[in-house]
């Protein structure tokens, strides 16, 4: 589900007192990215927080991409208090940044991923992030695959599976 992880990250934020909250999106041309920046943009506005074009950068789902584009959001003269990144790597590499333009996290900058892979939580500073249930997506993806080679016609071609927030060390209140 990625527009309610999406949602998730962002209502975190903000209930963790963020108003200035940027977003690393992944490639535009994924469903997955454009429903996790829906989901930015529908809490920033549930919030009434404006949306500001200015936060949003592309980290395009990978290490080199999301370091320019964390780059650009940290030394942005107004830089954001908190970011949520399209997925995991693009966070780990805005954590890279941030430290080393001397940001601290979480004290300067709250930072919350999407997908939950196994670095995010094998770090000195494990990443708070969106957790997919990655077991059960690959075993559907296995019967709907079974299911097409037996010619039969699947009930559903797209099929969403609940997120979980994992709050760890990379988030804190705003000061």
């Amino acid at each position: 589900d990625s527009l309610g992880g999406a949602l998730q990250a962002t209502r975190y934020l903000i209930e963790l007192g963020h108003q200035r909250i940027g977003f690393l999106a992944g490639r535009p041309d994924l469903r997955s990215a454009s429903l996790r920046e829906a989901g930015y943009r529908q809490a920033l506005s549930e919030a009434g927080i404006a949306f500001d074009p200015r936060l949003v950068r592309s980290g395009r789902y990978e290490h080199d991409a999301a370091r320019d584009a964390a780059w650009a959001l940290l030394t942005a003269g107004d830089r954001p208090t908190a970011v949520f990144a399209a997925n995991d790597l693009s966070a780990l590499a805005l954590l890279e940044v941030a430290a080393e333009l001397g940001v601290r996290v979480p004290d300067d900058l709250s930072v919350v991923g999407f997908d939950d892979i196994p670095e995010a939580s094998q770090r000195a500073m494990p990443l708070t992030t969106i957790r997919q249930p990655m077991g059960q997506l690959g075993s559907t993806a296995a019967e709907l695959v079974t299911a097409l080679m037996r010619g039969e016609r699947p009930a559903e071609t797209h099929v969403v599976l609940a997120t979980r927030l994992i709050p760890r060390a990379t988030t804190a209140p705003l000061r």
